[in-house]
């Protein structure tokens, strides 16, 4: 998402699109998803899909991302498998040896923190999991390293105060709100050089924009172009 662009194409609803499955690594592709580019939609899904094995006892492999062997230094096993399903602490790691992806399974299925990085060591992704879908406050950055977007979700679906960020300032963020995966409520769009001061409110109700209002620098209404 490119925050300035929309604002100098002369206002562009923000749109955050909601096609990523669950992480393709653009995160912006990501979260130009969760940038503006008009309809105000963000991704439900983390940007880069992690490749974790399908089978057991597997220690390495030559591909993009391996299963390690246990290198934890706690005396819990890493990558095990129950009754066929992945279960307890699972690690992959890149070709390089840097850690990719890291957290618990219980029946296959991801279950509290878990956490992707690039293979540069940037974190690429935290949140929480229940039963397989995101619960609790999910975090996706951009691939420089800074916040791309960060809200609560509920079984993989977006509610509340969602803060989504420029893709190439760092800080430059939209403060937008959802209600069961739909936009709904005041978004805010803030001035460029002067982040303190409000360019644009767009409210949303079941997902459809109600109004708009708009502000120069100086606090003086005027017409959303």
């Amino acid at each position: 998402m490119n925050i300035r662009k929309e604002k100098k194409n002369k206002h562009q609803r923000v749109d955050l699109g909601n096609t990523l499955s669950i992480l393709t690594i653009f995160l912006f592709v990501l979260l130009a998803g969760i940038a503006c580019n008009g309809k105000g939609k963000i991704p439900t899904k983390p940007p880069v899909k992690p490749v974790l094995q399908n089978k057991p006892k597997v220690a390495t492999e030559k591909a993009d991302s391996m299963i390690a062997p246990n290198l934890s230094t706690s005396t819990e096993k890493i990558n095990q498998y129950k009754e066929g399903q992945k279960d307890g602490l699972w690690k992959t790691f890149y070709t390089n040896g840097q850690l990719k992806s890291e957290g618990h399974y219980a029946q296959g299925l991801k279950e509290g923190l878990h956490k992707e990085w690039q293979d540069n060591g940037l974190l690429l992704l935290e949140g929480f999991y229940a039963n397989g879908k995101a619960n609790g406050l999910m975090k996706w950055f951009h691939e420089r390293g800074h916040l791309a977007g960060e809200g609560n979700m509920k079984e993989g679906i977006r509610y509340g105060k969602w803060t989504i960020c420029d893709v190439e300032e760092n800080g430059f963020c939209i403060e937008a709100f959802f209600k069961e995966g739909k936009r709904d409520g005041v978004w805010t769009i803030r001035h460029e050089q002067a982040r303190d001061k409000i360019w644009k409110e767009e409210t949303y109700k079941n997902d459809k924009l109600i109004s708009e209002k708009c502000w120069d620098v100086k606090g003086n209404v005027i017409e959303c172009e």
